[in-house]
């Protein structure tokens, strides 16, 4: 069973919800159920507002995920990032890259 919440919205798009602990072990199905949303559909949110815990592979695997829907031509956002995501992107001088894909 996967923490990672699919819902697929009224629209075709897809919403991905993330669990609150997205520590180093989560990075693979995280990146898996990305990659999966992508594929699938032109429009993938991410809701992020229950994070109180990410490593940096997780962060990768967001950003891997936005790569590759901009590269197929597909929105993608992160739904309102927790204060964790924050600082954790700003932590890693993502804060620009968490700034262009949010959705407040």
């Amino acid at each position: 069973m996967s923490l990672i919440k699919w819902t697929e919205e009224d629209d075709g798009g897809i919403r991905l919800g993330l669990p609150s602990d997205l520590d180093l072990p989560m990075a693979q199905p995280l990146l898996d159920s990305l990659r999966a949303a992508v594929r699938a559909s032109a429009d993938v949110t991410v809701q992020a507002e229950g994070v109180e815990r990410i490593s940096a592979a997780c962060i990768q695997a967001l950003v891997v995920a936005a790569r590759d829907a901009a590269g197929r031509g597909a929105a993608f956002a992160v739904a309102t990032p927790s204060e964790i995501l924050a600082e954790a992107c700003e932590d890693l001088g993502l804060a620009a890259w968490l700034k262009q894909w949010s959705q407040a």
